[in-house]
């Protein structure tokens, strides 16, 4: 498949396999169907116009090849070859978009369809409008959610929009198209939603910028596919089938200069007319990050297609899709492909039900520990049926309290009766336990073997596809206190633990372990502190 997810995909289906078999299929411009490899495009660490540019002049008369069109013929013609009639067929995210054209061009030869991190073959618009009202809503979800986050007063959107009242003013190195970047790539980035809020809170209180700094470099440096290899993730193939199919603001047709030029037209109408369709940023301000997120001025320099391949949506807009059984996925904290996009593919369906999937974003059934998603895929598969009552109970993400400079500012944990040990001490062990989940969610999440304390000290792990565990040097969640030891997390029965040692402003060792999910989760805290028995509780970091 066209991002290195063979393992994602077997996993998905294991329990099925002994009875039924799995065809997976690279398509062309993809994996092992001969990958594009554009260098320049692929290598870059952030996707710009220039590379785009680059990219299809090297493609050339070959840059309309790759539309969606042609690779779901290419996928009828694989039955064909193999002797397969009808085929339960799952899409996730563009592979959604590939299956509606393939449901639609070839309607005898599915079975029942699956669409993950749904969106629309057939009435889209160019410029994503359903996009900032996701944003605005998953961020006021997650923290509604919290313990830690619903109790502050206001609201996350209320605290951002102050935020960027600053940052424009500033003109420091945290932009507020970075702190867009940060908010739209939530839904393949949870640590979006766990660390936005409380490093927003810690700038605008304190000044504190060191982890909201933190979380933009991150989002840059963990761009999708930046920098990997062609086989797993062609940057090439995601502009070609982009620019074939997908609505544009500007004519295809048109030369690249005379398009580049009525782009800029079109931009400065949508400023006057619709200024606040991204807020609450700007336009210019969402348009400001890496070009495959902003994606509206993605094709403005890509070859014209020839006559043969027309640019526009792979199926005509009075296609009549077959009356099949049709699942619709679509997580509620995903800014990528929105809830609402997931809505609008579900009724191009006779027979459609779409299902949201709570405090989950991007593609709901790869990957999925809690069980949920996969669950509902598997029985719909083999039986057509949606049996989804897990759906609204899948646990609630969880939202860094605060961030603090020093121990003073850290909220101290809750005693427990059997407790000895003082406030001072309390704050302390409540630090190094946090120190200890920032580091573990980090390395689970982007699978690092090292890195660094969002203060300082280091870390070493070894993450896989389940879980992590991470030796820490040192790591310092405030300035004055130091922790090191070992904390591990498992990701398919969703807890953590931790053994740490505590130096600087206080001395000692803790014991911890918590669920990572839940909204009312705790996590449970022993050892002993400048000499002090402690037994204590937090919110689950």
């Amino acid at each position: 498949p066209s991002i290195g997810s063979r393992s994602l995909y077997r996993a998905l289906y294991a329990p099925l396999l002994q009875r039924r078999d799995l065809l997976l299929v690279d398509n062309r411009g993809t994996g092992r169907s001969e990958a594009i490899y554009c260098e320049s495009l692929q290598r870059a660490p952030i996707m710009r116009l220039p590379q785009v540019t680059r990219c299809g002049e090297q493609l050339g008369r070959r840059s309309d090849l790759y539309g969606t069109a042609i690779a779901a013929d290419d996928l009828a013609s694989v039955l064909n070859a193999l002797g397969i009639g009808k085929v339960d067929i799952y899409g996730d995210s563009y592979g959604s978009f590939f299956v509606q054209a393939f449901a639609g061009r070839h309607p005898r030869r599915v079975r029942t369809i699956v669409l993950d991190g749904a969106y629309q073959v057939i009435g889209g618009s160019p410029w994503y409008p359903s996009t900032g009202p996701t944003i605005e809503n998953a961020f006021d979800l997650a923290c509604a959610r919290s313990s830690v986050c619903a109790r502050i007063p206001g609201s996350p959107l209320d605290r951002v929009e102050h935020l960027l009242r600053e940052l424009r003013k500033a003109h420091g190195p945290i932009s507020p198209s970075g702190v867009a970047f940060v908010m739209d790539a939530a839904g393949l980035d949870p640590l979006a939603y766990r660390d936005l809020d409380a490093a927003t809170r810690a700038y605008l209180a304190e000044g504190d910028a060191v982890p909201l700094e933190r979380l933009v470099d991150e989002v840059y440096a963990q761009e999708e596919g930046a920098g990997g290899r062609a086989r797993s993730y062609s940057q090439g193939l995601f502009v070609a089938a982009s620019c074939s199919d997908n609505p544009q603001a500007y004519d295809m047709r048109l030369p690249a200069s005379q398009r580049a030029a009525q782009w800029q037209r079109v931009l400065a109408r949508k400023r006057e007319n619709d200024p606040r369709l991204y807020a609450p940023f700007t336009l210019d301000e969402f348009l400001g990050m890496p070009i495959d997120y902003a994606y509206v001025p993605l094709c403005t320099t890509w070859p014209v297609p020839s006559r043969a391949h027309p640019p526009g949506q792979p199926v005509p807009p009075d296609t009549h899709f077959p009356s099949v059984p049709v699942l619709v996925l679509n997580g509620d904290l995903d800014t990528t492909t929105t809830p609402a996009e997931g809505a609008h593919a579900a009724e191009l369906f006779p027979r459609a039900t779409h299902v949201i999937v709570a405090n989950t974003g991007h593609v709901t059934a790869l990957g999925d520990y809690y069980g949920c998603a996969a669950s509902i895929v598997r029985r719909f598969t083999e039986t057509g049926r949606v049996a989804s009552e897990c759906a609204p109970r899948v646990p609630a993400v969880h939202l860094v309290p605060s961030f603090s400079k020093t121990l003073t500012e850290v909220t101290a944990a809750t005693p427990l009766p059997d407790n000895d040990a003082p406030p001072r001490e309390l704050r302390a062990a409540a630090a190094a336990v946090l120190g200890a989940a920032d580091v573990l969610v980090r390395a689970y999440q982007f699978g690092l073997s090292s890195g660094s304390g969002v203060r300082g000290g280091s870390y070493t792990a070894a993450p896989t596809s389940s879980a992590v565990t991470a030796t820490l040097n040192g790591i310092r969640w405030t300035n004055d206190l130091a922790t090191s030891g070992s904390a591990h997390l498992d990701g398919r029965s969703a807890t953590a633990s931790a053994r740490l040692t505590l130096a600087g402003a206080c001395t000692g060792a803790v014991r911890a372990s918590w669920a990572t999910t839940g909204s009312t989760a705790r996590a449970t805290l022993d050892g002993t502190i400048d000499g002090y028995r402690l037994r204590a509780t937090i919110p689950a970091p």
